[in-house]
């Protein structure tokens, strides 16, 4: 067994050995590795330890027919190029050759060298083009493993740092959280505090804020902006703090003159106040705008219909309406019915027409979620037992009974001696079970 050294390595396989020689000769200025055996047995142990290329074989010889070793061949190197040489006309044995061993070509012997090189050459062209595919399916596949297991770790990865961000997240949406929390405490510090100053009932300003926020929901205003009108309409009398307490406890359609101009001045004197916080400029400006008219005539800026911020509308609409409901406007404090008819009425000239229905209807949801049904009674026709439903207040703005108190015979009688003395009817506003209201209704 000899053999040759190159890139592709051919087997010949032939039991003359001077067969063997021509073709060593013939192979010798090839740029082949071949390798020469004399019978199919010694053919078959060299290839078990090294697969050939391209393997050319005899016919006839000894021991092992050529067909058979091809067969056999086949199964050991099935990728190889196989050609069968002789010098025979044996069509049988031709025909299972190519059946069995797989045999792609036939040459006859005696060769041409020309014609058997050509063979070689077309043969090796052939091995390289399959050797090159292999190897790139080989590359690809490996790349493809490669590839997998990158995604696997940057998978891995990229799940790690996305649990990192998401615990970052929580915990600065916690502290924001915490944060909004402080400024909802401060707004009702803010809130309460304004409140004292003011004749109004205790949940004058929380009446607006809700209403506001219950009308800017159905208008389907985006959250923030929810948010910032909320906040504005708890703290849009924070100006007032500047005004005289005389002028806070009169109503406000009994302003003249220094007074009114006085009074005009409190949105400005609140958005000043707010206008160093940063983070709530859009709810100092919504306060610098709220007691701006629809038809121009407001203030502090005399801005007109759609010019005035939406959120400053809405806020109006609600200030209007609880500030003659709670006698704030004229000094009588008015039912329900009688603040809807003067919130029609000024539709359209301080107030945006557009809004007022809508409003009214959050209004009476939100007094039903409130459970604030209420009755005007006549002091005289005042029962004890019933539940004062606003606070009470005297002539002078000085609040004789809170909201809650439980009217008794002994308080009736008071306050009637009062009304005498100040020549004045005193009508009360009581609570009323609306549950049982509907039931009335239902068997009426």
């Amino acid at each position: 067994m000899e053999e040759t050294s190159n890139d592709i390595r051919i087997l010949f396989v032939d039991d003359e050995v001077n067969i063997l020689k021509t073709l060593k000769r013939l192979m010798t200025f090839e740029s082949y590795q071949c390798a020469f055996a004399t019978s199919g047995q010694k053919a078959i142990e060299f290839l078990n330890k090294q697969p050939c290329d391209i393997i050319i074989s005899d016919m006839r010889m000894p021991g092992m027919m050529g067909d058979v070793f091809m067969t056999k061949a086949r199964e050991i190197c099935p990728h190889s190029f196989r050609f069968i040489m002789s010098g025979y006309s044996d069509f049988n044995s031709m025909i299972q050759a190519l059946n069995d061993g797989g045999v792609h070509q036939f040459l006859k012997k005696p060769w041409d060298d020309d014609v058997l090189l050509s063979k070689i050459r077309e043969a090796a062209s052939f091995v390289k083009v399959r050797k090159e595919r292999d190897h790139l399916a080989d590359v690809t596949k490996k790349q493809a493993i490669q590839l997998a297991e990158a995604n696997k770790n940057l998978e891995a990865k990229v799940a790690a740092r996305t649990q990192e961000l998401q615990q970052t997240a929580d915990m600065l949406d916690l502290s924001f959280q915490e944060l909004k929390s402080s400024y909802s405490v401060f707004i009702d510090v803010i809130a309460q505090v304004l409140q004292l100053r003011t004749v109004a009932p205790k949940d004058h300003l929380n009446d607006i804020a809700d209403t506001a926020l219950a009308l800017a929901k159905h208008l389907k205003l985006d959250e923030q902006e929810q948010e910032n009108i909320y906040r504005a309409a708890k703290l849009h009398e924070l100006g007032k703090i500047r005004i005289p307490d005389a002028n806070l406890v009169k109503p406000y359609f009994n302003l003249s003159g220094p007074d009114l101009n006085e009074y005009k001045s409190y949105p400005l004197q609140g958005y000043s106040l707010m206008a160093s916080l940063d983070h709530l400029s859009n709810v100092s400006n919504l306060i610098k705008f709220h007691c701006e008219q629809y038809d121009g005539k407001g203030f502090p800026h005399k801005l007109p219909g759609k010019d005035i911020p939406i959120g400053a509308r809405i806020i109006g609409v609600a200030m209007h309406f609880f500030m003659f409901r709670n006698g704030l406007a004229d000094g009588s404090h008015h039912s329900d019915d009688d603040a809807e008819k003067y919130l029609r009425s000024i539709a359209g000239k301080e107030v945006d027409p557009e809004l007022v229905e809508p409003f009214l209807q959050c209004v009476k949801q939100e007094f039903a979620k409130k459970g604030k049904y209420e009755t005007m009674v006549a002091l005289g026709k005042a029962q004890p037992g019933m539940v004062l439903s606003r606070d009470l207040y005297n002539l002078r703005g000085i609040i004789m009974l809170t909201r809650g108190a439980v009217l008794t015979e002994k308080i009736i009688s008071k306050l009637e001696y009062i009304g005498s003395k100040e020549q004045h009817k005193y009508v009360l506003y009581v609570e009323n079970d609306q549950q049982e209201e509907d039931a009335l209704e239902q068997t009426s």
